[in-house]
């Protein structure tokens, strides 16, 4: 491991704007199993850009209510806290994840995309073994390649090796990163949700996502983000040349007792909910 390059990413981590506060305070308290109403809709409410970007997509033909949405609490009532809350994590997020990386083979918008397939992927998986707490699949599923961002600057000076081993050696891209750098994208996301103050549940989300048997004590918010990213990986959301050569992890086919049919049609329906988000968000 090459120590002053490991420097280099902790300083562009840092460099990196915090997250929002109005996404902090609603982290905490979504982490709350007893959190009301009140307390959820306190904790964005004084924030207006995403006050307007939240009511914006309630008003989209993706959710097709039957009358206009005025104000959070009226989001809330018809929407549920839920569904609120992972509107505003991917209102805040859509920023950083929609750039282009070219250290990963990705254009502009590849990265959001296939976070928000993830995303919607591990909810979907975190619903069928009702193992997780609702709200934080899908945050940790769009954060899940928030490393990339980060180390992009630094696979793209090492692209052309990297690349080469992929193909050479069929081994993951991430597998890759560690021969050539000494850490991955999944370890400096790790990094930068812990600058972000994420609860630890999401960071070792972010940490493990590509080896889920690796936590000493298996951790379901890790294995369905696994799954997940798995799964849009192999159906090709979003996928730029890091999306080669990875595979669902046996084990944790196991330990839930899905088949690859299981996460193959799970994987599927997110995909399909991933193009009226899409619509959603571009809508003007």
């Amino acid at each position: 491991m090459t120590t002053v390059a490991l420097d280099r990413v902790i300083e562009r981590v840092e460099a990196l704007p915090p997250l929002p506060v109005s996404m902090q305070r609603l982290l905490k308290v979504a982490c709350e199993p007893l959190s009301t109403l009140g307390e959820i809709v306190d904790a964005i409410r004084y924030d207006p850009s995403v006050t307007a970007a939240v009511l914006r997509l309630c008003n989209s033909a993706y959710f097709g209510l039957p009358r206009k949405v005025d104000s959070l609490e009226h989001a809330t009532c018809l929407l549920g806290t839920v569904r609120v809350f992972q509107l505003v994590v991917a209102a805040n997020l859509r920023s950083i994840l929609h750039r282009p990386l070219a250290g990963y083979g990705l254009s502009a918008g590849a990265l959001w995309a296939h976070s928000a397939a993830v995303a919607l992927a591990a909810e979907l998986f975190a619903q069928r073994t009702g193992a997780c707490s609702r709200g934080l699949p899908f945050t940790a599923g769009l954060l899940h390649d928030i490393g990339k961002v980060v180390l992009d600057q630094f696979v793209r000076a090492e692209y052309a090796e990297i690349l080469r081993r992929v193909q050479a050696e069929r081994v993951s891209f991430n597998e890759v990163e560690w021969q050539v750098l000494g850490y991955t994208h999944a370890e400096v996301g790790a990094l930068l949700a812990e600058r972000w103050q994420l609860p630890p549940t999401i960071v070792s989300s972010l940490r493990y996502h590509h080896e889920p048997s690796a936590p000493p004590v298996p951790d379901p918010l890790v294995d369905a983000v696994h799954l997940a990213d798995a799964v849009c990986l192999m159906l090709g959301v979003g996928t730029g040349d890091d999306g080669l050569n990875y595979r669902v992890d046996p084990a944790v086919l196991a330990r839930h007792g899905l088949s690859a049919a299981d996460i193959e049609g799970l994987g599927a329906q997110a995909i399909v909910e991933l193009k009226a988000v899409q619509a959603a968000f571009a809508a003007p």
